[in-house]
């Protein structure tokens, strides 16, 4: 009561006077804050940079580099970024200062869609050691790695197969759908033992969704930007991940069931030889001893994670790989040589490469 009476006295001058002080130290502050930031291209309230950005973001950052120099900072509405534009200044963060710059951040999509608890998106801490030892040191570790690999080789000569039929039949042929094809399937048997390409429902299902979730995972929405529309399903962004997330935990957990079913059945073995990554995580899961307690959702995410994670990069990479042999062909004809050297240009089965 006290202090209102005693605002009430003070004349409209000194409460103008009080204000206009206050916003001079705000600013002063601010101000200094930002100058330990580098630099920045002019922006606008509430969308901060975003207008700057267009449809091919890289060429858009290439554009801001060569004005405000390689290393700028950015607002995307009320989300708080830096770019890097050279490859020492990316080396710099990704390599030399990799524990400070290793977290990714998170997307209401991605959250609901992994359960919250995705690999691919924890922090640098002992959750993240653990599922990469597992990975490291049990799905891709030698004695199963040479398990799975005369399924690799199946997918390959299925590929191989159907490119030689298209191209017999003078059929156009999407390389980028074949690979994808030959990724999915390889990553699918080894994760799950179900190929995904087929007749098999399930394994369509399961294609279909990583397509889902890779398209939500690498859209925009203006809820993960803009600080007072989180709640606020502007695009209907929402409705579809949750969708999403819905049909692929039925899938998984009818898969996951069958498994439990067919382990008490048959029994799960006394080593991992042989195993998928399924199996794995139900021993992890079954036996409790490990240093980090997983649940269902944790098998479910790390399944997703090594979807999402390995279709599309291995894909892409080989379709590159392809796309610079053809523009340079010295160095096409320097990998040709060196093949037709080695194994000669009549046989199939090449052991030796």
């Amino acid at each position: 009561m006290n202090m209102f009476v005693m605002f009430q006295s003070l004349s409209p001058a000194i409460i103008a006077a009080i204000v206009l002080s206050s916003l001079f130290f705000y600013l002063l502050s601010k101000r200094k804050h930002n100058n330990r930031l580098p630099p920045s291209p002019p922006s606008l309230p509430i969308i901060g940079h975003l207008h700057h950005l267009g449809p091919l973001i890289h060429q858009s950052f290439h554009r801001l580099s060569t004005r405000y120099g390689p290393l700028i900072h950015l607002r995307l509405g009320s989300v708080p970024c830096v770019v890097a534009s050279t490859p020492d200044l990316a080396r710099d963060f990704l390599k030399t200062n990799e524990l400070a710059f290793s977290s990714r951040k998170h997307s209401l999509a991605i959250d609901h869609i992994t359960y919250g608890v995705a690999f691919a998106f924890a922090p640098y801490g002992p959750y993240w050691k653990f599922v990469k030892k597992l990975s490291t040191v049990e799905l891709l570790g030698n004695q199963n790695l040479s398990h799975f690999l005369p399924i690799r080789t199946h997918e390959i000569h299925e590929l191989l197969r159907t490119i030689m039929e298209k191209s017999k039949r003078k059929e156009v042929v999407n390389l980028t759908e074949e690979f994808l094809k030959l990724t999915n399937n390889v990553i699918c048997q080894m994760m799950m033992s179900i190929r995904c390409s087929g007749t098999n429902n399930e394994a369509d299902e399961a294609k279909n969704l990583v397509r889902e979730v890779t398209t939500i995972f690498g859209e925009f929405n203006v809820s993960d930007f803009i600080w007072f529309c989180k709640n606020i399903d502007l695009q209907g962004f929402k409705k579809r991940y949750e969708d999403t997330h819905r049909r692929y935990d039925a899938l998984l957990e009818k898969i996951i069931s069958e498994r439990e079913e067919k382990r008490r059945r048959e029994g799960k073995g006394e080593d991992n030889k042989g195993k998928d990554f399924l199996d794995m995580l139900l021993d992890v899961l079954e036996e409790g001893k490990a240093e980090i307690k997983i649940t269902r959702d944790h098998i479910k995410a790390l399944i997703l994670d090594f979807f999402t994670a390995a279709t599309d990069t291995t894909a892409i990479s080989i379709e590159w790989t392809l796309v610079e042999l053809i523009n340079n062909p010295h160095v096409l004809e320097k990998a040709r040589t060196e093949i037709d050297q080695v194994i000669g240009n009549k046989r199939c089965h090449c052991p030796r490469i």
